[in-house]
């Protein structure tokens, strides 16, 4: 599957990073950023094919980490509060993320259907990410006291 990012996207760039810093010793250093954003796009129809019976597969949970993680970064960069995630997932496949900034719950998900995470495109994906990052930026300049305690 080719994948076209849209590689100015700085939520994009912070996800490729994440996913390079996760090789061993450097060995997806090299790799093309559409060979690596691959998995995270799932069409229609493969999602269709996906069994929701069963626990999701850790490479999932694994994507579902590093896409908020990657939105935390975000945050960070935007507002210089440190995001950082915690996820609770059930073994059937839903749960909730959250991203807190001090004591500020400043991104609270629930995800459901896990098995089948991922998205159209890199553009839909970069697209949920960035409405996700704008509420959490204006959560914190709301309520900046407590996102700095």
């Amino acid at each position: 599957m080719t994948v076209t990012p849209t590689i100015d996207d700085p939520f994009v760039k912070s996800l490729l990073m994440l996913i390079r810093a996760q090789g061993a010793n450097g060995l997806w250093d090299q790799e093309p950023d559409d060979l690596l954003l691959a998995p995270f796009i799932v069409t229609k129809e493969q999602r269709r094919e996906i069994p929701l019976i069963g626990d999701p597969d850790p490479d999932i949970l694994w994507r579902v980490e590093l896409f908020y993680g990657a939105i935390g970064l975000a945050v960070e960069k935007r507002t210089g509060h440190n995001a950082a995630p915690i996820m609770k997932i059930h073994h059937e496949g839903w749960g909730r993320m959250l991203l807190t900034a001090g004591k500020l719950v400043v991104v609270n998900s629930y995800l459901r259907d896990l098995h089948r995470f991922g998205f159209d495109s890199v553009e839909v994906m970069s697209a949920k990410a960035a409405r996700i990052i704008e509420d959490a930026v204006a959560t914190i300049e709301k309520f900046p006291d407590v996102a700095a305690a």
